[in-house]
């Protein structure tokens, strides 16, 4: 009766481990971030900017012309025997640039916005821009994004969207993006993507990491970047970002969540974005991720890269001044100023392969039936 007992007690745990079904191993798809700006929608200049009046490079000069006494009537002559809309005397320009009054002193416009008069830039009133709906309460400030056709929050392109160097149709970046961009990719760190979950050929959900890595983008002949390539993590970061997802016909959506990746001057000193959303299509035919993130950012870390140096046919006081004045979140407890504005960015993302600092393969970019090495013996070798 007794063996009996231990038999029966044997058997019954033992059972569930003879009938256990083994967990399915997840897998994560890994990418570079190959493309990265602000996301314009510039197909319909016309409704968007009805003035035109924010001009280009030669209306700049006229205006910073009158700013330090002339009249337009000067600045245009002035202009206009130049040999070149720019080639003005070395103390006219310098005096243009040194015009703001700090302390009575003159210093540069660069240097210190704020002293400078606001040229009150033309501002967007067109119905669309891309982004989401982030909760901002003015109803008058939504626009209609051109895909989903939700309502969105997006100041920072009602802000720049009239300036000539924001007219920029995808795959065009907007000018001063695209020059700071295509001068830091070729020595900076890059940022990576990779998407993790059970079964990345079918919608369910997934968890995304943003990291940033020890080498820059490889790109090929064509200044195109390469697929396949091989980032290893940085370690130590404060740009690690794991994020909570889903994937939706194919769309990539996460839980809004505070995002921080670490840039590289030229281009943004970091990406730090509130209330982080995305949308992302992850069944491109070229196996790229396409889509958008949208949030909250910092509007002078934003325009300091216009505000560090001369704007590129973008007016850089009347930028700051644009979005000082259309900031939508975060208003200073003294002051009042909105800190934070609301705004999106379009991304691409090439497929790559993601290392540990020990060469051990985190992320690949193609599905479980390729063969995959399972580590590189150095950094530098890229299967």
């Amino acid at each position: 009766m007794r063996l009996t007992k231990i038999l029966r007690w044997s058997l019954g745990a033992a059972l569930p481990l003879c009938f256990a079904v083994p967990a399915m191993a997840a897998e994560t798809h890994g990418y570079v971030i190959s493309w990265f700006a602000t996301a314009t929608h510039a197909a319909d200049f016309a409704t968007n900017c009805p003035e035109n009046r924010n001009g280009g490079r030669t209306e700049l000069t006229i205006r910073a012309l009158i700013d330090i006494g002339y009249t337009r009537e000067e600045a245009l002559d002035m202009v206009k025997n130049a040999a070149v809309s720019t080639a003005l005397p070395a103390d006219v320009t310098k005096k243009m640039e040194n015009r703001a009054i700090v302390n009575g002193k003159p210093q540069s416009i660069y240097n210190y916005p704020e002293a400078v008069h606001d040229p009150n830039l033309e501002t967007v009133i067109g119905k669309f821009a891309y982004g989401f709906d982030l909760g901002g309460r003015t109803e008058a400030n939504k626009f209609e994004d051109p895909d989903t056709r939700q309502k969105v929050d997006n100041q920072l392109w009602r802000a720049v969207g009239c300036t000539e160097s924001f007219r920029a149709i995808p795959p065009v970046m907007p000018y001063p993006e695209e020059l700071a961009w295509n001068l830091m990719i070729d020595t900076a760190p890059a940022w990576v993507f990779s998407i993790t979950g059970d079964d990345l050929s079918k919608d369910g959900k997934v968890t995304v990491t943003l990291d940033r890595v020890t080498q820059h983008m490889e790109r090929d002949a064509s200044g195109n970047v390469l697929s396949n390539m091989t980032y290893v993590l940085e370690q130590g970061t404060r740009s690690h970002n794991v994020l909570q997802g889903e994937i939706k016909d194919g769309m990539l959506s996460i839980t809004p969540a505070e995002i921080y990746l670490e840039g590289e001057m030229p281009y943004y000193s970091e990406i730090a974005i509130r209330n982080t959303h995305m949308r992302i299509n992850t069944r491109n035919p070229d196996a790229k991720l396409v889509g958008y993130w949208g949030g909250y950012i910092n509007w002078t870390r934003f325009i300091y890269m216009y505000t560090s140096r001369p704007g590129n046919n973008a007016d850089s006081i009347g930028l700051y001044h644009a979005l000082k004045r259309m900031a939508d979140s975060d208003p200073d407890p003294k002051t009042g100023q909105n800190r934070y504005i609301s705004t999106t960015w379009r991304m691409e993302a090439t497929p790559a392969y993601i290392a540990k600092a020990d060469g051990k393969i985190i992320a690949s970019p193609a599905p479980r039936n390729t063969t995959v090495p399972e580590k590189v013996a150095d950094a530098s070798v890229r299967p």
